[in-house]
Order: C-alpha cells, then structure tokens, then sequence
C-alpha cells in the first residue's frame, strides 16, 4: 500500500451489541494544517460464541465473578491481537507501516455520573496481549480519564462526526444504533452528543430468548407485531428519558430484566398477556420515539439523520424512525443510513477509535466537554508499545 509512512491506525470496536469485533484501517495524515481521513478498509470479525456469551453475562448486574472476568479481558485481548494480525496479513500491511492500534474492547460495565456514589467505567480486552501478538503500539482505556475529570467517559464519536460530517451543506445529525443509540448534534457553535436510550440492545435480547436469533434480520418479526401503546408509554415513562444532557448508559440499566419489571407492571393492570411478536414491535417503538422526542426538542434545523450501527440494517426500526422524526409536518428530515454520504456505517465507530489512537500519539484531546460533561479537554487513552 501507497501510503506516508505511519499514517496508517487501525481502530478496533466491540459495541454493546456484542455483535462482532468491528476493524478499520484507516489513513490520517496532517496535510498543510488540514486533517485528512480516510478509511482505506474495514471488516467485522465474528466474536466466538463461548466468549460473546461470557461478555453478555459479564455486562449484567448480578453476582459478579471475578475468574471470569479476568478470564475473559485475557481472550478478549488474544481475539482482538489475533483479529488484527489476521487482518494486516489479508491486506498485505506492514506491521512497521502500522502507527498506533486504537482498541475499545469490551464495556462491561458503566457507571456514569448521577447514577451512584462513585462513578466509573469499565472496558476489558487486555491490551497488553494486543501489543504483544501484533507488535505494535497499542492505545487502549479512553473512557475513564474522561470520567476522572468529572465527565461520563461517552459518548466519545462526536468529534469525529463532525469531522466527516461537519462540511456538509445539509444540517445532518448523527445516529448510531448499537446496542445503546447515541446521537450527534452539529448544528450551532456547540457540539452536543449523548445517549438517546436503547438501540438494538433489547430487541436483540428479545429476540434472542424468542427466537433462538442474536438479531432479528431486517426487522422482520417485529413488523409482523403490534405496537402495544400502554407498554410503550410505561417503557417512555422511565427517568432516563427525561435527564438533560450529557448522559449515558449502557447494557447494565436497559437489559432484560428492566424489560422483565415493565411487563410485570402490565399484567398487574390485569391486560391479557401480550404475544412476544407484540413485544417486540413495541420495543423497536422505543428506540425509534426515544430518539425522535430527542431530536424534536433540538432547537436548530436539522434536516437529516444519518444512521450508522447495526440498526441501520433493521429495515421495520429504520421505518418507524423515519416516521417518528417527521410528525412535525412544519419541518422534513431525511432518516438515511450514512452510506447515503459515502461512509460505511459498519466501520465508523472503528474508525473513531482508531483517530482517538491518532489524538493520543499526538498528544491531543479526545474528549469533548459539552458532550461528556468533563471539566475540560483531556488527553485520552494509555499507550502500550508493540
């Protein structure tokens, strides 16, 4: 590859979902003073089962085993080394061409600000093991000087969404749809970004106990439901909903027991049980009002979302989004998948992670305060060398 010499990252992503180990090589280079990106190539590598279920069981608040978890940040850190070496190789990249790996690993658990005494975050995947099998630097744990500094740790995608967005002549939002949704605003002076609530989290949960499926493929199960409204206002009526930003949450708060209580207190208003199908259509209402009601509170004019994650791909969700965020007849906005501006929506949060290595090579910010509420800008991440 024909490229300046180390201005090649590679950013790795293991969302909420759990649903793959996403992987972007991506080129960065500071020309005349102007930062200029470009992915040159991106992969999603299946997390093995065994291990994707010891994560799932690790993010749920229950008694906590330590032998797993240490367990699972050494084979979390061995798949991610291994992934990326395999990668390289199919690329034909040179290790020594590689500056920096950008590595997220795996949330487990995340405790933002307001939700308890002392908050904190955690990822796992050790990096340690990442710089060990690739021979190269790796720059791993992001989120929690962000949260020494009194902020929530995330989201942290924001700035790179204006990077590749920010240009545009439409005034575009930014949306990602993982397990958790957390949407971008780059309308204004301010940047604004943070978590609207769920994503694919509970309906791929959902799913999963129903169906047997880790996902349910293109929305299909939950079109053939009925929204039921009486659930969905109990589910709207959560105090999540109603918190003004910067706030975020993760798997350890929207999960299946929290759904498990909402149905409880529907079958308590003596209802007849719904069937799951229903459920489900009515969990993808969620996250499409959940994030709509956000956006229809923001003042500037957004004229379009541009939709990355696993849920772009759930064509009944990308519907019922589309639909929510246009019942205001006085504007319209555009509900596309990023691909629409010529960014794959797979790789972008890998893409994000390997700039944040970029940011910290160079000694610069990765956080942004108005998003994540920190006292100020903060140099993010630790550095393991290859």
């Amino acid at each position: 590859m024909n490229h300046s010499t180390n201005s090649l990252y590679v950013g790795a992503m293991s969302g909420t979902s759990v649903d793959g180990l996403d992987l972007a090589l991506v080129d960065i280079q500071l020309i005349k003073g102007v930062l200029k990106i470009k992915v040159i190539d991106a992969k999603t590598v299946a997390i093995p089962l065994a291990l994707r279920d010891d994560l799932l069981s690790l993010g749920q608040p229950k008694d906590d085993n330590f032998d797993q978890l240490g367990a699972c940040d050494n084979l979390l850190g061995q798949f991610i080394g291994e992934s990326i070496s395999g990668y390289l190789d199919a690329l034909d990249v040179r290790r020594q061409d590689v500056a920096a790996i950008g590595s997220h690993g795996q949330t487990i658990r995340h405790r933002p600000p307001g939700t308890q005494a002392t908050p904190f975050t955690l990822q796992i995947g050790d990096p340690n093991s990442i710089a060990e099998l690739t021979g190269i630097t790796t720059v791993a744990d992001f989120r929690r000087r962000d949260v020494a500094a009194g902020g929530h740790g995330a989201p942290l995608t924001p700035a790179f969404h204006r990077i590749l967005f920010g240009n545009l002549d439409a005034n575009v939002a930014v949306l990602n749809i993982g397990g958790i949704s957390n949407l971008t605003l780059l309308g204004g002076d301010r940047l604004v970004g943070f978590d609207t609530g769920p994503g694919n989290g509970l309906i791929d949960q959902w799913c999963y106990a129903h169906k047997g499926a880790p996902y349910d493929n293109e929305g299909a199960w939950g079109a053939s439901g009925k929204i039921c409204d009486s659930l969905l206002r109990s589910f709207l009526d959560d105090p999540y909903f109603a918190l003004a930003a910067p706030k975020s949450t993760g798997r350890e708060y929207f999960n299946l027991p929290w759904l498990e209580q909402h149905l409880g207190l529907f079958a308590q208003t003596g209802a007849e049980a719904l069937p799951a199908e229903d459920v489900q259509a009515t969990l993808v209402e969620l996250t499409a009002q959940s994030i709509a009601h956000c956006i229809a509170e923001e003042p500037s004019n957004i004229e379009a979302l541009a939709v990355c994650g696993g849920g772009r791909l759930n064509k009944y969700l990308m519907r019922r989004l589309a639909i929510n965020c246009n019942l205001d007849k006085t504007r319209k906005i555009d509900v596309q998948p990023t691909e629409h501006w010529g960014v794959d929506g797979d790789s972008l949060e890998a893409a994000a992670f390997a700039w944040l290595a970029y940011q910290r090579m160079c000694n610069l910010p990765g956080n942004m305060p108005s998003v994540t509420g920190a006292k100020s800008e903060r140099v993010l991440g630790a550095i393991f060398p290859g």
